[in-house]
């Protein structure tokens, strides 16, 4: 074979290899809309996205490098067609002035207050921190009590910023403003849950959910995958678990839709979700609710503090009784998630 047909050859696979790119990002696009319980390739797909979005821009630099313009048009059309997971990951800083707000929210995995790694954290840390940001309402999950360290002991740390408090298993919100009613729901057969707590905002009523979905299994699998580093197949049941994992957060993200869709009140969905912006649960979750990181944050959105920090799994979501002004991650190391914060303004 002469060099121009090997040429010919090697082209014409690059050329097919940035057409399979484009249909995977096709399909990981289209996997958002497709519940894992019809299936585990769907959920296998949605994490893959942001591998499958790298390749097609590499494969666009490569194009334009070769001035190929009609073969680059492919990768282009992949990265467009899933602009909404790139403007959920990555949004340019924005330096206009923000204006007044009436409430600011955050959110924190507060792992147990046991910061893995060489700098203890604990819930007086956590609290230094909310004072310091001037935090409103706090939403709190992995909100570990016991005897010794009752949920009251630990909302004294709070006291002086956010005075009222309801907690309840793994769950707590705390509050500037005062707390006129709330609910605890665990989910069925699950160790994960849900708390909606109405709050006094000055002449309204607000409600609050802080929500923690079932675990990705990310960072027990990471310990796992090494303890089995020699075993058949530690990658299998990795992906198994993964997969399990999303078919559960899909029955769970229904009833949270539920609730959202019944409230009454201007709503406020906060929490550990414990899915990517690629995922069916996003989607789900999300509906016609605002994304606050979409509409006013800046920089990249990574939350979760292993693999990276590539991966955004806790959100701030609100709905269209409020404008958002600003929204931003402290760079505090608090826990193994970072504190998301955003500062609403109710239309009126």
């Amino acid at each position: 074979m002469g060099r121009k047909a090997v040429s010919y050859l090697l082209k014409s696979l690059a050329v097919a290899f940035t057409a399979l790119l484009l249909a995977a990002a096709v399909v990981s696009w289209r996997s958002s809309f497709i519940s894992p319980e019809a299936g585990n390739f769907w959920a296998s797909i949605a994490l893959l996205m942001p591998v499958i979005l790298l390749l097609n821009l590499a494969a666009l630099v490569w194009w334009l490098f070769r001035r190929k313009w009609g073969v680059a048009l492919m990768p282009v059309a992949a990265l467009a067609l899933n602009l909404g997971y790139i403007s959920a990951m990555v949004q340019l800083p924005d330096f206009g002035s923000k204006g007044p707000h009436d409430i600011r929210v955050a959110t924190l995995n507060a792992f147990g207050f046991r910061r893995l790694g060489p700098t203890s954290v604990t819930a007086y840390g956590i609290a230094t921190v909310m004072k310091r940001e001037e935090v409103d309402v706090l939403c709190l999950q992995e909100f570990l009590q016991d005897s010794k360290f009752p949920a009251d002991s630990i909302a004294r740390f709070f006291a002086s910023r956010m005075p009222y408090h309801v907690a309840q298993n793994g769950q707590a919100i705390l509050s500037r403003f005062p707390i006129l009613d709330h609910r605890y729901v665990q989910f069925p057969d699950s160790g994960n849950d849900y708390l909606e707590a109405d709050l006094k905002v000055g002449d309204d009523t607000v409600r609050v959910l802080s929500v923690h979905l079932q675990t990705s299994g990310i960072s027990g699998l990471r310990h796992r995958f090494r303890k089995d580093y020699n075993s058949d197949a530690p990658v299998e049941r990795v992906i198994g678990e993964l997969e399990r994992n999303s078919r559960i957060r899909a029955q769970q993200v229904r009833e949270i839709r539920a609730v959202i869709d019944s409230t009454r009140y201007p709503a406020i969905l906060a929490g550990d979700f414990n899915d990517t912006p690629s995922s069916y649960t996003y989607r789900q979750i999300k509906g016609n609710m605002t994304d606050g990181f979409r509409a006013v944050g800046n920089g990249f959105g990574g939350t979760f503090r292993y693999l990276g920090g590539v991966l955004r799994i806790d959100y701030i979501f609100y709905d269209d009784n409020f404008t958002g002004v600003r929204y931003y991650i402290p760079a505090d190391d608090l826990s193994d998630h970072k504190a998301v914060i955003a500062d609403l303004r109710l239309k009126r």
